[in-house]
């Protein structure tokens, strides 16, 4: 990039609305808020959550209360049951907690305290009962039932860990802080033993070796690893089960990046299983009509267009929230600004490859009668599709403008200005007239600009500035910004930047054909796509499938 050059990153945005709030918003915007629910911690997952844990805690502790009503009924079979005072302790309290979950409306946090003290209790329990039952086998004086004694102790810890992971709906982490010092309770208790009563200390000398020690352990920890990894398994799926039912057919997988209208995140068709991409409004913008109505434009109007550099969309709905979303094709690759970003300018016949076939994109849209009004680089994709490199995708249809008979519909308010600064036509920036195709032409012109020098046509640092320069200031030639670009294509640069409309060319049609007639045109085959993105691909370590629309990364074309 040249040396004059600067950080127009906070720039290259769209902006809508009137120049002082643009300009506020390109110095202080605020990061875009998360789609609550795709992060597993809105408020409905937490409320399925809440409902689930209701009923898996009462049936847990349905179980508990069973497990040691039968202990407590044995006791009157048996000769010295121990700890009975606290089995009716542990029965009451468990008959408390199935009659308050069955009963009263708690929250989740609530239910959160209930489970923690019900498993504490059990545990504190059971080590009343380990130190008992120990203590009456010592008296005995036989190894052989001490060693059942702890024997049969850890396996009543073994059973409620398998328990707290089968029914507690949890991540792995929260339940490591159960399940782990659970674990731990009956060596503690056995320890605690052996320092008060010579007569289990001295029996113990002789049983616990370091085989039935590790028998122990490896059984303990055998049952906390198996609980831990069916809470993890559960709870993905039961995540999971919750984004299917939010969005219907479609399965999030992960965030791939954030417009000036909404979050673009890489999906899965549950049962096709194809990847696509799906774009939800902003959360922020959910009560604002204008960004809904802006929104609806863009994938009403996307939908119309078949043109295979259109970027297709394949469905629209809204989430059981609420939320807006619309799905659209994944593809493979980079983004144009991307593309130049990390490789610097491009060769000029691979750029009139690419602009060419954004100008088929345009031809149908402007045949339509829209007008995009946000061509960018970044809003045009260089893709992998049926194994060919470099199709060229127009993306990103939410600023577009309904024109009748050649002039735009009156569909926003007067006053307001909509676009991407850097690449906005003179008469977009300051308001002075309707956009129409030529608009267009403009901004796409301004792209070629950065395409083949790795700058943009106007470099002032202030939103206002910038939309003047557009309107009144000449463009330095692309020549002087990059040597040896033939001088066919930058005149043809050069017209699309014309101030006037009428000085440029006249459609995206026009523009195509003064394209195909530079001499470099047609130099750039589809081998030397693939080429090219086989050495990036082999020298840099890209791994498959790591583009995406909009926010893309890396390019799966093979060599």
């Amino acid at each position: 990039m040249h040396s004059q050059d600067v950080d127009l990153s906070a720039l290259d945005q769209t902006v809508i609305g009137a120049i002082p709030a643009a300009h506020e918003t390109a110095n202080g915007a605020s990061p875009a808020a998360k789609v609550e629910f795709v992060s597993g911690s809105g408020p409905k997952l937490e409320t399925e959550t809440q409902a689930l844990l209701r009923i898996r805690l009462r049936a847990a502790a349905i179980v508990l209360l069973v497990a040691v009503a039968a202990f407590f009924v044995r006791g009157f079979f048996v000769e010295d049951s121990p700890a009975r005072w606290a089995q009716v302790i542990v029965v009451l309290a468990m008959a408390a907690v199935v009659s308050v979950l069955t009963w009263k409306a708690l929250t989740l946090s609530q239910l959160r305290w209930i489970e923690a003290a019900t498993f504490a209790l059990i545990a504190i329990y059971l080590g009343i009962y380990e130190r008992e039952l120990v203590l009456l086998k010592a008296d005995v004086g036989n190894p052989a039932f001490e060693l059942a004694a702890v024997k049969s102790c850890v396996l009543y810890f073994f059973a409620v860990i398998l328990l707290y992971g089968a029914f507690i709906p949890n991540t792995w982490q929260r339940a490591a802080r159960v399940l782990i010092p659970t674990a731990l309770v009956p060596f503690a208790v056995i320890g605690l033993v052996r320092l008060n009563s010579t007569a289990v200390s001295a029996i113990a000398d002789q049983v616990a070796d370091f085989e039935q020690i590790s028998d122990n352990v490896i059984m303990m920890t055998l049952g906390v690893v198996a609980s831990l990894y069916g809470t993890h398994i559960i709870n993905t799926l039961r995540i999971e089960a919750f984004q299917a039912r939010q969005m219907g057919q479609y399965r999030l997988k992960e965030r791939l990046g954030a417009g000036g209208m909404g979050e673009v995140y890489l999906a899965e068709h549950c049962l096709l299983k194809r990847p696509c991409a799906i774009k939800f409004i902003h959360p922020q913008s959910q009560s604002d009509p204008a960004a809904i109505l802006r929104f609806e434009r863009e994938v009403r109007t996307t939908a119309k267009l078949s043109h295979w550099n259109t970027v297709n969309i394949f469905d629209y709905g809204r989430t059981e929230d609420g939320t807006f979303y619309y799905v659209m094709e994944y593809l493979h690759g980079l983004n144009l600004a991307d593309l130049v970003n990390r490789y610097g300018p491009m060769p000029p016949e691979r750029a009139i490859h690419l602009l060419c076939q954004v100008c088929r994109a345009l031809h149908e849209a402007h045949g339509a009668g829209l007008v995009h009004r946000d061509i960018k680089p970044a809003n045009i994709f260089a893709a992998r599709l049926g194994g060919i490199c470099d199709v060229a995708k127009l993306l990103d249809f939410g600023l577009v403008k309904h024109t009748t008979n050649g002039a735009a519909t009156n569909d926003e308010q007067d006053g307001t200005i909509s676009g991407s600064p850097l690449y906005m036509p003179p008469e977009q920036a300051v308001a002075a007239g309707e956009p129409d195709a030529r608009s267009d032409i403009y901004s796409l012109g301004a792209t070629a600009y950065y395409l083949l020098t790795a700058t943009t046509p106007f470099q002032e640092t202030s939103i206002v500035r910038l939309m003047l320069a557009h309107a009144r200031e000449p463009v330095v030639p692309p020549s002087q910004r990059q040597t040896g670009l033939p001088r066919d294509l930058e005149q043809i640069v050069l017209k699309c930047l014309a101030k006037r409309p009428a000085d440029r060319f006249q459609d995206a049609l026009s523009l195509e054909r003064g394209l195909s007639g530079c001499a470099n045109a047609g130099s750039w085959t589809d081998r030397d796509a693939q080429q090219w993105w086989h050495e990036k691909w082999e020298s840099e370590g890209m791994k498959e499938g790591g583009g995406a629309t909009s926010s893309a990364r890396t390019t799966d074309c093979p060599g």
